[in-house]
């Protein structure tokens, strides 16, 4: 039997914005490609922009859950109403409590330069800022390792707040003394911004 990390390992999915110019590929689990049809970047202003490409990460998102879903299925050699039966939210308070917060977990990636912001909350509320004058002052190469280094900046910052999350809730071997440093952290976090 295949299992769940392989089919991830293969799995293609891809995603185009409302105005269908802009594209998303996600591959290798976690490789993301944004790109343009020829001559589209030049047409965008930073608010148009920023729109479609929130827009273009909602729909991504939703492929990828949807193709994640059908990985595991298929590597547990699920029905699709095992797999429905599986998915449904959780009888056992403790873990419904769980699934609520991982469901509204935010994630914030900056990019290198600074330019463009993503921001989410549970990969399903997408906000997407471009810095004014961005799309003057880079060309579309230059805006697509800026956009690149924004979603990986992302990704990074949602993986360490899901295993945070899930150090709340599970054991997963990580001692008590650093759990209650991330805790002290977490409170300076939320004071600096309060």
């Amino acid at each position: 039997m295949t299992s769940i990390g392989e089919y991830l390992d293969r799995m293609v999915v891809t995603g185009h914005s409302p105005d269908e110019r802009i594209h998303a590929r996600v591959s290798n689990y976690r490789h993301v490609e944004v790109w343009f049809d020829p001559g589209a970047y030049e047409r965008y202003d930073e608010e148009t922009l920023s729109h479609q490409l929130a827009r273009l990460g909602v729909t991504t998102w939703v492929a990828y859950h949807r193709a994640r879903s059908e990985a595991y299925r298929m590597s547990q050699g699920l029905t699709r109403d095992e797999l429905a039966a599986a998915e449904r939210p959780s009888a056992d308070p403790h873990r419904r409590r769980y699934e609520e917060e991982l469901n509204a977990v935010e994630g914030e990636g900056v990019s290198a330069g600074g330019s463009v912001r993503i921001r989410t909350r549970g990969m399903l509320q997408w906000t997407v800022d471009i810095e004014p004058g961005t799309l003057r002052r880079l060309d579309e190469t230059a805006f697509r390792a800026e956009l690149h280094s924004a979603m990986t900046s992302l990704i990074r910052d949602r993986d360490v707040k899901i295993i945070e999350l899930k150090s709340d809730y599970f054991d997963l071997g990580i001692p008590r003394r650093w759990r209650e440093l991330l805790n002290e952290l977490r409170a300076i976090n939320r004071q600096r911004r309060g």
